[in-house]
């Protein structure tokens, strides 16, 4: 009797060892800014993934630049997420007359690589706080390169520091903030800001939201800060829009901005 109970325990441990990591760590769902997002959710989930693509359109005066971008986003482990992005920017003018040179060449901007890490999840306070990193390798245009340039010019590098917070059921406030070096050997193209992005969400069943973005980043010449209002649309359980308006302030040029992302998780 005791072998057959012996027996039994044996065979029921590797069930439990499964079913215990098999559970997946509890996570906060928080909204997520549409115009500078997180590399994945705060508290991602193993296998959890995320296609996005982004348009934007403004008129710069004497002509117009239309940016966008396509990003894959991936948790290769629980509460670790990476992400591969590529921005590029297109540009026209409006003015036959207008002399090309003057206009900034369209291009494939360079190659973003990220990662984030969410090392507190806080169910009581409903609080999430991560630590991220994105590397940028920096492109030249076509135009450029037929002129001699290299092909590649920059880098960059990004830590970041991400706090969230969700208030009841429907408030969300976040924090994204972190120093960004450019590294280059050309004259002048050196760089040193700092970001600083919050932002509040009303989100309501279904995972839709509206909400305001405040990004603001820090030069040698000050402060300049750009308001986006935004709303996000849930399509389906898999699909949702967002929509995005670009408000500079201050004395800068340009029309507001105007975005677009779809947002996939296949």
């Amino acid at each position: 009797m005791k072998r057959m109970l012996y027996l039994f325990l044996i065979m029921k441990l590797p069930v439990a060892a499964l079913s215990q990591t098999s559970e997946k760590p509890y996570k906060i769902k928080h909204a997520e800014p549409l115009y500078i997002d997180l590399m994945r959710d705060l508290g991602a989930h193993r296998g959890e993934k995320e296609i996005n693509v982004g348009m934007s359109y403004q008129e710069m005066g004497e002509y117009n630049t239309v940016q966008g971008f396509a990003e894959y986003e991936f948790a290769v482990a629980d509460r670790l997420g990476l992400e591969v992005e590529m921005p590029f920017s297109l540009y026209n003018t409006p003015d036959v007359a207008m002399d090309a040179s003057a206009m900034p060449h369209s291009k494939v901007e360079g190659l973003k690589l990220a990662g984030q890490y969410t090392f507190l999840v806080s169910k009581r306070a409903q609080t999430s706080m991560a630590i991220a990193f994105i590397h940028e390798f920096r492109f030249h245009s076509a135009y450029s390169v037929r002129q001699g340039k290299d092909f590649f010019y920059a880098n960059s590098e990004n830590p970041i520091f991400v706090a969230a917070k969700r208030w009841g059921r429907h408030v969300h406030t976040l924090l994204y903030t972190g120093p960004e070096w450019v590294f280059s050997a050309e004259p002048g193209a050196r760089q040193f800001v700092y970001q600083l992005n919050y932002s509040l969400h009303y989100m309501v069943e279904g995972n839709h939201f509206v909400g305001m973005e405040v990004n603001q980043e820090w030069t040698p010449h000050g402060w300049e800060t750009v308001l986006h209002p935004q709303v996000k649309v849930a399509l389906s359980h898999r699909v949702a829009l967002g929509l995005v308006t670009g408000l500079a302030t201050g004395h800068h040029g340009g029309s507001p901005q105007l975005m677009t992302r779809l947002i996939v998780e296949p």
